[in-house]
């Protein structure tokens, strides 16, 4: 594990939740994505080293991500934990009987690849690894 990379909020209305954030702390969204795949919106806000990633879906109900907040509500949705070799620690990971959600990490949209955990087996905490490839320019 190299460090938190961010922690992901699903939130039901993207545009006042970003209104929010950059009238309260000043942060603002560097990017907003829609992953069609997924149902999902996703905006990047940085801090510091890591992201704050706020989720909404692409139309109510839609996705994982409208399921959780059909189900739960508002709120974190998962940490996002930067690692180096995904590979090895799912395997590592399974070996400790924490079993990955995951059986193969999945490639998105940047090149980069992620797993997810069984919150079953991480007080039911969400975490997602991530191994970022870094762009060369």
């Amino acid at each position: 594990m190299k460090k938190i990379d961010h922690v992901a909020i699903a939130v039901k209305n993207i545009h006042d939740v970003l209104d929010m954030y950059k009238k309260s702390y000043g942060l603002e969204a560097t990017k907003i994505e829609t992953y069609e795949e997924v149902k999902a919106i996703i905006a990047f806000i940085p801090v510091g080293e890591c992201e704050i990633h706020l989720l909404t879906p692409t139309e109510p109900g839609a996705g994982m991500i409208g399921q959780f907040l059909e189900e739960k509500g508002e709120g974190i949705h998962h940490i996002g934990l930067r690692v180096e070799d995904i590979e090895r620690t799912m395997e590592r990971l399974e070996q400790s009987n924490t079993p990955c959600l995951d059986k193969i990490p999945v490639e998105v949209g940047d090149g980069s690849r992620v797993a997810f955990t069984n919150p079953l087996f991480t007080q039911n905490v969400l975490y997602e690894l991530l191994e970022k490839h870094e762009r060369k320019t």
